[in-house]
């Protein structure tokens, strides 16, 4: 494995659109318990809860309202891709396989974000849109550095992390929030190498199986 080569003990986060897994690897060699997607989830090696993808209610079931709170709705009617270009967490070029890029992105996302109370923009300004996406991201994070712990429970020397992914950013926020040091891979990869890590670890996989 590439990372390990350069990390021998590092706990390895990789955000995608949809997903983050988190696998410990410990001299040099991958630790993790889980086999299949169930054992991963149980185990905390898999979250599912991604840089695009996932739907607001899938993270919090309240969002700040009017100096309270208000229940989200349940209808799939904001992502984290509206949150996180609402707050600018992510790049723009992270978007760009996005159906709603464009121009007016951010406006449509702030239109979706209030949605999740059942408003439309003349109810919500963008201090009221900023105070949802904010509640939104941080449980995200949350959800995220919590199975981070799970994992460290069962490898507590391993204090280190290595991010990869579309979501970098976000994974490495939630890194630090569970007491983790983020270190770089080397100099082999880039913005491209890294969003893509899984199909570039296959090919490089393959490369030195062909010699």
């Amino acid at each position: 494995m590439i990372v390990a080569e350069e990390h021998p003990d590092v706990i390895l986060l990789d955000m995608g659109s949809t997903t983050t897994d988190i696998i410990p690897i410990s001299s040099g060699k991958i630790q993790a318990v889980g086999r299949t997607d169930p054992d991963r989830l149980a185990s905390g090696e898999l979250v599912y809860s991604g840089a695009l993808r996932t739907p607001v209610e899938a993270l919090v079931r309240r969002v700040p309202w009017r100096g309270g709170s208000a229940l989200a709705s349940a209808d799939d009617f904001a992502h984290t891709a509206d949150v996180h270009r609402w707050l600018g967490t992510l790049p723009p070029d992270a978007f760009a396989d996005d159906p709603n890029d464009g121009p007016a992105a951010r406006d449509r996302a702030g239109e979706r974000l209030a949605r999740v109370v059942c408003a439309d923009r003349s109810m919500v300004d963008d201090a009221g849109i900023t105070a949802i996406a904010r509640h939104v991201a941080a449980a995200q994070v949350s959800a995220i550095a919590t199975a981070i712990n799970q994992v460290r429970a069962r490898h507590p020397r391993l204090r280190h992390a290595v991010v990869l992914g579309l979501g970098a950013p976000i994974a490495t926020t939630a890194a630090r929030a569970a007491g983790l040091v983020v270190v770089a891979l080397g100099s082999g990869w880039n913005t491209d190498t890294s969003r893509a890590a899984p199909a570039v670890a296959v090919a490089r996989l393959l490369e030195a199986q062909r010699g």
